[in-house]
């Protein structure tokens, strides 16, 4: 039932971001990170390494506090080991570590100063708000969840959308299309509307999605319908901070973001790249 994309089909793929931003905690899977800044990085692509791990606090233990300064040392050993396997593959990346308090919010705050000052257009990593970070910096962020999660190829070959028919879904429809090679499928799945009323390209498989039973969240429908159809990513849109669409302001995102075992592309409705026609 699923097909390719003439469009993809007709001409060679480039891999469309050409200014990354890579986010290093510690809990990553590194090898499957760099893998996916291997595969969406364009040609002579400027990439950003970038390390967030808890500073220590005047109110820490002794045990505590060395814990903290032994994962920063740890972190910092793995951004320069991350840059020079990523040159063996032809990229060159630069590093810094985030200046960070002890506690989430000013890690959260830190981040989102970083992704401004260097204007990626794509962001990756496993952030711990990344709807909030998509929000504050419009720039997309590949989600990659915990290093028990599901592996996936990249560049990816089978895309699945998420859709409400809405202008952020329609983004990230477009954003999926930027994405596709020649040999890629892409469905797109529709909740709280009709295809038919819809737009998506005439090539990309189409989708009701429809609960499997009473109480079946949003978020979960569209994590299930994706892993049923063997994708290795997915793509929902944001609003951010516009008005529209029939899905509540970053509930369904966050909702998917927090329970996907699938890479999540999150793109934000008033980001660059996803106004590209």
């Amino acid at each position: 039932m699923t097909r390719l994309t003439a469009a993809a089909a007709t001409m060679q793929h480039v891999a469309p971001y050409s200014r990354l931003f890579v986010l290093f905690t510690g809990m990553e899977r590194v090898a499957a990170l760099l893998d996916y800044v291997a595969g969406w990085a364009a040609r002579g692509a400027q990439v950003r390494l970038a390390g967030l791990a808890p500073a220590a606090a005047l109110a820490d233990t002794e045990p505590r506090a060395a814990q903290h300064f032994s994962n920063r040392i740890t972190l910092a050993a793995t951004l320069d080991a991350s840059r020079e396997v990523l040159a063996l593959r032809g990229i060159e990346a630069d590093c810094e570590f985030l200046g960070a308090g002890p506690d989430s919010t000013a890690r959260s705050e830190a981040l989102v100063r970083a992704v401004r000052c260097w204007k990626p257009d794509l962001t990756i990593g496993a952030p711990a708000n990344p709807v909030e970070l998509v929000g504050k910096t419009d720039c997309p962020v590949l989600l990659l969840p915990t290093p028990t999660a599901r592996y996936c190829t990249a560049p990816p070959r089978r895309i699945f959308v998420a859709s409400d028919a809405s202008a952020a879904s329609a983004c990230a429809v477009r954003e999926a299309a930027r994405l596709a090679t020649a040999a890629t499928a892409v469905r797109v799945g529709y909740l709280a509307c009709d295809p038919a009323d819809a737009q998506h390209p005439e090539d990309f498989d189409a989708a009701i999605l429809e609960p499997q039973h009473d109480g079946e969240s949003t978020a979960h429908a569209i994590i299930q319908a994706a892993l049923l159809w063997r994708a290795d990513l997915l793509v929902v849109g944001t609003r951010g901070g516009h008005e529209g669409g029939r899905w509540r302001y970053a509930s369904v995102a966050a909702d998917v973001a927090r329970h996907t075992v699938l890479p999540l592309l999150l793109v934000p409705q008033s980001s660059r790249a996803a106004m590209l026609s």
